[in-house]
């Protein structure tokens, strides 16, 4: 679950269109850090649970959370790596 809540946090250090000013200024700010933290850390929680109670078929319904947590890490570079083939192709 920490490399997700790490993605979920990098995410907030630098956003969309950021840059290193991004991410030294977040690091920069301890309160940030934590508010993050504990964002990413309940985002994460939500999203586990979403996938745990989906609708059936669900083979991730008796799944644990590290399991679930590195199943939404495959599927985010799946989607990351779909979306620079879509780029570079363009």
């Amino acid at each position: 679950m920490r490399k997700l809540i790490f993605h979920k946090m990098s995410l907030d250090a630098i956003p969309k269109g950021g840059g290193v000013a991004d991410g030294i200024k977040f690091l920069c700010d301890r309160a940030g850090m934590v508010k993050s933290l504990h964002a990413a850390d309940t985002w994460v929680n939500a999203a586990i649970l979403a996938v745990r109670n989906a609708g059936e078929p669900n083979p991730f319904r008796g799944a644990s959370d590290e399991e679930i947590a590195g199943e939404i890490l495959i599927k985010i570079e799946e989607k990351r790596q779909l979306n620079r083939k879509q780029r570079s192709a363009a």
